[in-house]
């Protein structure tokens, strides 16, 4: 009998999802386009470019990268414009959905690529850049620091303008460092048949996603590839990077994996904010997001739970020390980026996207080596050159390893913060000739004592983000309205923001623990005996005199009387 001949299976179409496991949310799937970008060397760079920046020396667990936060920011974006397009818009709105299927594309797209302008360490590379350019001695060099032969955003004009305000250029922020690169790789990348009519569109409408926190809606009158305004479709704008409220998909990735990377507790559920989520025109003329009006006490949560993480975790006393050597080592940092025949310092990298694009965490590393030039051909980092040179400064090299060895400037204490910066240094003063025994020692320890400045909010400055916030009800779903604080809880804060200044000491000889007592002393005079405290109050009012009489400290009586009550009280 013939064998019957064996008939292939059929050639089945390849999947329009990719499955990929995420440690927050499980399995996940995303549009196998999306994978192209993140297939894309200027993505692939976020594996090197740690989610918490300086936390990671204090959290051991932290270690997670903002590549994994931007597929999780991407997932959560599909998520919540598929449940946003579960309610159909009503019939006056002419729409079959809220969101086309370009437009939930550029969503995830924006969701992927909003933090791929992060530079070494994330924030803190931007933190620096700001404080090297507010601290040049003049006008002309800081003109020099910000103008920029690659001027994408026409900044140049601008230059007298920031000089004067001492701000710095769109580029030298990394939201729009990322809309730069996505324009790039976008341009490169062939892109879904679908965008190909209005691609240049579709990618500002991108861009524009990412900058929204920035820029707020200078173009509201725009007309987008569907023929509506973006005012019309405002709610783009409320998904990544939320100027409105500040309620986004951003933060609902971060708040969730880095709790879970030290172990603290997230008790928002962004899958209950997606459920209940409406788009509904608003009395400000905008179609915004719309929450249901029992859901309010979770967005408090939020950004209550914003606040302990800053608290806890990305203000850390530790962590703000540690920070603050690292920001030091990239500003004195003497590595040099070499692009074609033009160098860019490490702290002007933003200045030129083919140099940005080679400087990740792993500068580090780089500086310990005493690494002195970096050269590619420009987006090829495999054409990477490293070079070895004489070191011109040691500092950068030993920022790191005072936070490698721990040896760190101490913490004394904290204090609200004044209104003036000069304040702040009045009083570093005040404390230095207190706690000096001979005047000789005042400019030592003055110089030794650091203040750094820490903000805390809910995320919108001084403003409760939540009154910008729109609700709905049950028996009225197409009628927004706000929820006033008071009709919430009366114990939710008065205050949204404060600042707070950290002090440290930095010990470098074996006198510095008494000192560092001393200092502590000082900031926290209340909480002493009340003979302590007076003497203490006494000899500080007596310094302070003989200081303005440029009188010594050590032949006088009335200080000797009052470290005889003070020296029974500290210990031996």
């Amino acid at each position: 009998m013939a064998t019957p001949q064996v008939q292939s299976e059929p050639e089945l179409d390849p999947p329009e999802f990719v499955t990929i496991m995420d440690p927050v949310h499980g399995s996940i799937q995303l549009d196998k386009y999306l994978f192209k970008i993140i297939d894309r060397p200027e993505f692939q760079r976020l594996r090197k470019i740690k989610q918490f920046g300086g936390v990671y020396y204090v959290y051991p667990g932290g270690v997670h990268t903002r590549f994994e936060h931007s597929i999780g920011v991407c997932y959560i974006a599909g998520q919540l414009v598929e449940a946003l397009n579960k309610h159909c818009p009503p019939e006056e709105e002419k729409l079959h959905e809220w969101f086309t299927q370009e437009e939930k594309m550029c969503v995830q797209i924006a969701a992927l690529c909003h933090d791929i302008g992060h530079g070494p360490f994330s924030h803190v590379y931007d933190i620096a850049v700001k404080e090297y350019y507010k601290k040049l001695k003049s006008k002309q060099k800081m003109k020099e620091f910000i103008t920029s032969k690659e001027d994408e955003y026409g900044d140049n004009e601008k230059v007298d303008s920031y000089v004067e305000k001492e701000e710095l250029p769109k580029k030298a922020k990394h939201e729009y460092r990322s809309a730069l690169i996505v324009e790039r790789m976008m341009e490169e990348l062939t892109f879904d048949k679908r965008f190909e009519k209005d691609k240049s569109r579709y990618i500002k409408l991108i861009q524009d996603m990412i900058t929204f926190s920035e820029q707020g809606f200078d173009n509201a009158e725009e007309t987008l590839p569907s023929r509506k305004t973006y005012k019309q479709k405002a709610f783009l704008f409320e998904i990544v990077a939320n100027e409105f409220t500040g309620i986004d998909v951003d933060k609902m990735d971060y708040f969730a994996r880095d709790a879970r990377s030290i172990g603290l507790p997230n008790s928002f559920d962004w899958r209950r904010f997606t459920q209940t989520a409406k788009i509904i025109k608003c009395e400000d003329g905008f179609h915004h997001i719309c929450s249901r009006d029992k859901d309010v006490s979770s967005l408090y949560e939020l950004f209550h739970t914003r606040n302990v993480l800053y608290r806890s975790v990305y203000k850390h006393k530790t962590v703000v020390i540690v920070e603050d050597l690292i920001k030091s080592a990239l500003k004195e940092a003497t590595i040099q980026v070499k692009v074609g025949q033009r160098s860019y310092p490490l702290i002007k990298c933003w200045q030129n996207m083919d140099a940005f694009h080679l400087i990740d965490d792993s500068i580090e590393d780089l500086i310990m080596k005493e690494i002195q030039v970096i050269t590619a051909k420009p987006m090829q980092s495999q054409q990477l050159h490293i070079k070895k040179a004489r070191i011109t400064s040691e500092s950068p090299r030993r920022h790191f390893s005072r936070i490698k060895d721990r040896k760190l400037p101490k913490f004394l204490g904290r204090t609200k913060k004044a209104k003036h910066d000069d304040d702040i240094e009045s009083k570093r003063k005040d404390i230095a000739i207190c706690t000096a025994d001979t005047k000789s020692e005042i400019k030592t320890i003055e110089k030794r004592l650091k203040p750094l400045t820490v903000k805390f909010s809910y995320g919108k400055g001084s403003k409760d983000p939540i009154e910008s916030h729109f609700f709905y009800g049950k028996f009225y779903p197409q009628h927004p309205f706000r929820i006033p604080k008071e009709e919430v809880s009366k114990i939710l804060p008065s205050d949204f923001e404060e600042e707070e200044v950290f002090w440290y000491y930095d010990m470098k000889d074996d006198h510095g623990d008494e000192t560092k007592a001393i200092v502590w002393e000082c900031l926290n005079t209340d909480k002493l005996p009340t003979e302590l405290k007076s003497a203490l109050e006494g000899s500080y009012t007596r310094k302070r005199k003989l200081h303005e009489e440029q009188e010594e400290y050590t032949t006088d009586k009335d200080l000797r009387d009052f470290k005889r009550v003070i020296k029974r009280y500290r210990p031996k």
